[in-house]
């Protein structure tokens, strides 16, 4: 089935004078600021990608790691004549744990005279999720600020057409800078793209800057969603049919495309609905202050292996494994029980959703024979 790659292989000799910008180039670029770009793009000078991409040994260091497909899209990018010429400049990578802050950000000069702005998403270090959870109790996080001081100096840079976007966190990270950023500089956003990304707390969706950069917001999001319907999520989205299973649809490499477009769905399917409404409901019934207690507890006994990603922790499953039982043992018995009490409440809220769903279909059905019969 046809993905992002394969759109590379279609569309890449097209110039974007040839075939204009549009979202599949989005998240294409969203996607590739996954990659480590290291010392490179980090002046304001920049490099294109057809420069930038031979000093990197991305290939060697990522090719049996869950990056692979991040560098061999870099390097599909640098052999197109729609990606191989774009600059790219003021590379940004941060991961500052005493702030629980993971951030990363780069600027693209596009041929047809815009500037995208893409933020990175998650990474594999425990200080980035930790950070994303922090987003149901705390706004703005570190990673927010550090976004929209980025996208107002890029603003000032680049004084043509904007494009902001990113995947997963990065896809928030976008959103919130627009919603948040001087009106002067918000006015040349043309689009921001949020893939996946969860959405935004109610101080900000309600504020009169994500009112006016509403008509310019693309959220999409596949099939069965979870993190993309995360808070108070857009109320409208594109969905895109996905070839993976349940959370793995995350991965935008299994997002389907036909020519410059999105293979489309008309919503989300019953699982993605279910896990909205429970995760909303469960967050309603939850302080601040309890989130707060429970996400410190979750990572606390995360943290206790020593393992700084998660990937580091897979590797060492018994070890890990051991320390994390030892971690929850320690727990002070209070917060223990506090944890029981919200895993449980979460299960319980889950459980009466789930019933509603199953007797949704056959009301629906039935109401949708009646009309036919009082048509006929």
């Amino acid at each position: 089935m046809p993905n992002m790659m394969d759109y590379l292989t279609w569309r890449g000799d097209l110039s974007l004078n040839a075939s204009p910008w549009n979202q599949v180039d989005g998240l294409i670029l969203a996607s590739f600021s996954y990659n480590d770009l290291g010392g490179h793009a980090r002046g304001e000078d920049g490099i294109t990608l057809r420069e930038l991409a031979p000093m990197l040994d991305l290939r060697e260091r990522k090719l049996n790691t869950s990056g692979r497909e991040w560098c061999e899209l870099l390097y599909a990018m640098a052999d197109t004549e729609r990606f191989g010429g774009m600059r790219i400049h003021h590379y940004e990578d941060k991961i500052d744990p005493a702030r629980e802050m993971q951030f990363s950000a780069l600027t693209a000069e596009l041929s047809d005279g815009q500037t995208y702005i893409a933020f990175r998403g998650t990474d594999n270090s425990l200080v980035g999720w930790r950070e994303d959870f922090a987003m149901s109790y705390e706004s703005p996080v570190p990673a927010q600020e550090a976004a929209l001081a980025y996208l107002e100096a890029a603003g000032r840079r680049s004084p043509g057409p904007l494009l902001v976007g990113g995947h997963s966190k990065g896809g928030n990270l976008a959103a919130y800078a627009a919603a948040r950023v001087s009106p002067d500089i918000q006015k040349r956003i043309r689009a921001v793209y949020s893939f996946d990304g969860p959405g935004l707390d109610e101080e900000t969706i309600t504020s009169a800057g994500y009112e006016r950069i509403c008509p310019a917001l693309w959220s999409v999001v596949p099939q069965s969603s979870v993190v993309g319907l995360l808070m108070h999520h857009h109320q409208e989205y594109t969905v895109v049919r996905s070839t993976a299973l349940g959370l793995m649809q995350h991965d935008a490499f299994t997002w389907q495309v036909e020519g410059p477009r999105f293979m489309e769905l008309p919503d989300v399917d019953r699982s993605s609905r279910l896990m909205d409404e429970t995760l909303h409901q469960w967050l309603k019934a939850c302080t601040p202050q309890q989130r707060r207690a429970f996400m410190d507890a979750v990572f606390s006994v995360l943290e206790s292996t020593g393992a700084p990603t998660l990937a580091a922790m897979g590797e060492e499953k018994l070890k890990s494994a051991g320390a994390m039982l030892g971690a929850t043992r320690a727990m002070d018995p209070e917060v223990r029980k506090m944890c029981l009490h919200l895993l449980g409440q979460f299960v319980s809220i889950g459980a009466a959703n789930a019933w509603e769903m199953l007797i949704e279909k056959p009301r629906t059905i039935a109401q949708g024979d009646k009309t036919k019969e009082e048509s006929l």
